[in-house]
């Protein structure tokens, strides 16, 4: 076999760089093009993994990268340094943080899981955050439905006026469930009741169509409770890729902090990526080190990464009220504009979708709040007056008293600049961050494998029938939540 020269080689490296670029700014533009189309998600999506596929799949190869499909990881030894001065700082701080996020991961339960080793006062400052997050927390996710495409989901909130104080969102057992079992058992009581509503639909679907009176809305209502995060295609491009990195970034090297305060070598680090988009990070312990802990000093390392999570979710929701109390106020008023119209109604196809509603009859108002107090007076066949930032329309309600549009809160700017773009990324940033480190907290709980639940789970169920079983009925209550994209 003949050997390449090392002129080949050369040239080779030469454009390896150019290349990379070349294909990283072509995905870029493909995404960015596929956004501002407004194709359906259907469409969109499997055409931004292609494009994603093809640059990553070059990117790798001319960079000898390890990986494939698109997938493929990049880093090395810089930044083990940092990991190595946050080990040796504070180890009992570290030691009551591990605590705390195994406190928040499994509630009560995790007085038994973690062999009593957590300390009582730290346990209860875990319940107390859990209920707090949960209390005061979780309402405001909804924040996240302004900049996070989820069919199905026209009414988006998150504007000036709309932070959620304190409010009990959710039924009062699954409080219960969540103190006993933390976000574990919390996040499988929603897989199960989301599932659960996914079926009883299909069901009803089905029911129709065999009883001869097909039964439509009962799927066209259904959310998708799995939405993939694609940074241009489902969630804002550089605010989703700074909060995408943030995020993976914090969970990775916290589990490198506790591996090393536990004397075990960092091989490497860096991120994987899928395309141009990073999806993971990694910190690269000597496996056969780690093998030789006892169970305890695992887990710590395996629920670090979970616990940063959870405080950065608390640190980017404060971050989050802010920008919404005192600095959104400064460049934005509240409005509400027009997110799209029904067929069959008067205004289908006549008001153009992101038409700024300016008075409804007459009448001015700057939330939905207010809207729906003056539409209640609204009857059938009466004369509507609508006036946009894009003309005045009169239209005739119908029998219902409705003339067919779906409005959705936005923000509207007090002047014009480029003052505004930068405040939304950070709004932007700030709301993804907070929202999306809670998920990843919550989704990395279960038990199903490359999650760090899962390594927890197996060091304390010695059956692995059971594990698998748990892991099982997890992965299909996921498929099931994905099914609503099949009709979105």
């Amino acid at each position: 076999m003949a050997k390449s020269s090392p002129q080949t080689v050369n040239t080779s490296h030469k454009y390896r760089k150019p290349v990379t670029l070349l294909f990283v700014i072509g995905c870029f533009f493909s995404i960015s093009y596929l956004y501002l189309s407004h194709m359906p998600v259907y469409v969109s999506v499997p055409l931004a993994f292609a494009s994603l596929i093809v640059a990553g799949m070059v990117i790798a190869n001319v960079n000898q990268l390890q990986g494939g499909y698109g997938l493929y990881m990049f880093g090395g030894t810089r930044g083990i340094g940092v990991i190595d001065s946050l080990s040796r700082t504070n180890r009992t701080f570290w030691k009551v943080f591990s605590e705390w996020g195994a406190a928040m991961s499994f509630g009560l339960l995790s007085y038994l899981i973690f062999r009593k080793s957590i300390d009582k006062r730290t346990l209860a400052l875990g319940i107390i955050s859990l209920l707090a997050v949960m209390i005061l927390l979780l309402p405001n996710i909804l924040l996240s439905f302004k900049f996070i495409d989820i069919p199905g989901v026209s009414s988006l909130v998150g504007d000036i006026s709309t932070l959620q104080g304190p409010i009990l969102a959710y039924p009062l057992a699954l409080y219960v469930i969540t103190v006993f079992g933390g976000f574990f058992l919390f996040m499988i009581a929603l897989i199960a009741l989301e599932a659960f509503g996914v079926i009883s639909s299909i069901g009803a679907a089905a029911l129709g169509a065999v009883t001869g009176h097909p039964n439509t809305a009962a799927l066209s209502q259904q959310i998708p409770g799995l939405v993939p995060v694609i940074p241009g295609i489902t969630i804002p491009f550089f605010a989703g890729i700074f909060a995408l990195a943030v995020i993976l970034i914090v969970h990775e090297f916290s589990h490198g902090v506790f591996a090393r305060s536990a004397k075990i070598k960092i091989k490497r680090i860096g991120l994987i990526l899928f395309g141009i988009i990073p999806i993971g990070a990694f910190v690269e312990p000597d496996e056969k080190q780690v093998e030789r802990l006892d169970k305890d000093r695992q887990n710590d390392i395996y629920i670090a990464g979970i616990a940063a999570n959870f405080l950065f979710t608390i640190f980017f929701f404060a971050l989050t009220a802010l920008m919404i109390l005192y600095v959104m106020p400064l460049f934005f008023t509240n409005g509400v504009a027009v997110a799209n119209t029904l067929p069959g109604y008067p205004a289908y196809n006549v008001i153009a979708p992101g038409s700024l509603i300016l008075t409804w009859n007459g009448q001015q108002f700057a939330n939905l709040g207010s809207f729906e107090s003056i539409a209640r007076n609204d009857t059938p066949f009466s004369t509507i007056n609508v006036v946009t930032n894009n003309g005045q329309y009169t239209f005739k309600t119908n029998a219902t008293g409705k003339i067919g549009v779906e409005l959705e809160q936005t923000l509207v700017a007090k002047a014009k600049g480029p003052q505004n773009g930068l405040v939304n990324f950070f709004y932007a940033f700030f709301v993804l961050a907070f929202v999306l480190n809670f998920l990843v907290a919550t989704i990395n709980l279960l038990p199903v494998p490359a999650f760090d639940g899962w390594r927890i789970y197996k060091n304390r169920i010695k059956s692995r029938k059971i594990l698998l079983a748990m892991s099982a009925l997890t992965i299909i209550g996921l498929i099931i939540l994905a099914l609503p994209w099949i009709w979105a």
